[in-house]
């Protein structure tokens, strides 16, 4: 479906493209939407017509938004870091904003999940971020390379709430790369060790005990 608007004398007019679109693998059923503007094109050159053409920008947009980033294998609502559902929810909010391109939103969800999580954890939520870090380290929660790293994703939340920075998508992939690391390191490795060590000791109780070998009688 096409749906097209212009202003009375027609000089400036602008033009949507309604499509439903299935994916041929998993046979998602999605829209997809292509906008043009009258003002907003550029000047490229033809091979063929020897002469520079007319090409108007597309703004392209699915919804359901197609995901841009997988979450990791071990982020789900069952077994993600036992009860600690503020911190899964952050994280599933900050993954839809990453979805639909909401970059300031991202941004400030890796902040707050990051505060929540060192919450969690048993900092004090009024301490400024520094302060925040130095607690986790104190408390060997993280080494100092950690610190470092998080002190880069705080410092780039601020600034994109704060000071109107708007991280690249590199930028804000590299936020959510250490906002993942430390929630594995600090929460989900912990829990998996503990399963693992319970999982081993049942193991040890099912496996029958060795029977003690007989002694040998000597020769006569």
């Amino acid at each position: 479906m096409v749906e097209s608007w212009d202003d009375a004398a027609g000089m400036v007019w602008g033009q949507t493209t309604w499509s439903i679109l299935q994916c041929r693998g998993c046979e998602h059923v999605f829209c997809q939407t292509i906008k043009i503007f009258s003002e907003d094109y550029q000047h490229e050159w033809d091979p063929n017509a020897q002469q520079d053409v007319l090409v108007y920008d597309e703004m392209i947009a699915y919804w359901p938004a197609i995901s841009k980033r997988k979450s990791p294998d071990w982020f789900g609502p069952i077994g993600f870091i036992g009860a600690h559902d503020r911190l899964y929810d952050a994280m599933r909010e900050l993954y839809v904003a990453l979805d639909n391109d909401l970059v300031r939103l991202a941004s400030a969800g890796v902040r707050t999940a990051f505060d929540i999580a060192s919450e969690l954890l048993g900092v004090n939520a009024d301490l400024p971020f520094k302060e925040k870090l130095d607690e986790l380290v104190a408390s060997s929660r993280i080494n100092a390379v950690d610190r470092e790293r998080l002190e880069a994703l705080t410092e780039a939340g601020s600034a994109s709430m704060h000071r109107g920075w708007l991280p690249t998508p590199s930028d804000l992939s590299t936020m959510v790369d250490i906002l993942e690391h430390f929630v594995h390191r600090t929460f989900v490795a912990p829990a998996l060790e503990q399963k693992l060590t319970e999982k081993s000791a049942s193991l040890r109780r099912t496996v029958p005990a060795r029977k003690p070998r007989k002694a040998k009688k000597g020769k006569t």
